[in-house]
C-alpha cells in the first residue's frame, strides 16, 4: 500500500498578494476551496515552523483530525509551493453554524462523507 493512501489529504495552492503573511487567511482559504463556505467560529493553533522568505504561493496540506456532530477539526500544514520547506502546522475547528437561528447545527449528510474521506489514521503525520 502506497504511504499517501495511509492519510489522505485536500491540496490547495494559495497565492500571496502583497505582503500578506497570515498563516491563518490562507488556511481559512483552503477550507473554503473545500467546503464551499466560509469557516465560522471554532479556535485555532498554529505552530510557526519558518520564516515567510518573499514566497509568491503557498501550498496548504489540509486533513481531518476530528469529526463531531457539530464541529470539523483540520490538521494542516503550510509549506512552499513545492512542498520542501513548511512554514507553519496547527489545526482549525470549526462549528456549522444554522444561518438563521445562529445555533449549532448538524453537519449534512454529503459534508460527513466528503470529510470521513480526509479523516486521520496515523497518529504522528504532521
Amino acid at each position: 500500500m502506497p504511504f499517501a493512501d495511509l492519510n489522505p489529504k485536500f491540496h490547495f495552492y494559495s497565492p500571496v498578494q502583497g505582503t500578506s503573511t497570515d498563516l491563518n487567511e490562507h488556511v481559512d482559504h483552503a477550507i473554503i476551496a473545500l467546503d464551499g463556505r466560509a469557516p465560522i467560529g471554532g479556535d485555532w493553533y498554529l505552530e510557526q515552523l519558518n520564516p515567510l522568505v518573499a514566497p509568491e504561493m503557498l501550498r496548504i496540506e489540509l486533513w481531518v483530525n476530528d469529526l463531531a456532530d457539530y464541529t470539523c477539526t483540520y490538521g494542516f500544514l503550510v509549506t512552499s509551493e513545492n512542498g520542501c520547506v513548511p512554514y507553519a502546522r496547527g489545526e482549525r475547528t470549526v462549528v456549522n453554524i444554522d444561518p438563521r437561528s445562529q445555533a449549532p447545527q448538524k453537519w449534512s449528510p454529503e459534508f460527513r462523507v466528503v470529510h470521513t474521506e480526509l479523516l486521520k489514521d496515523l497518529p504522528a503525520y504532521a
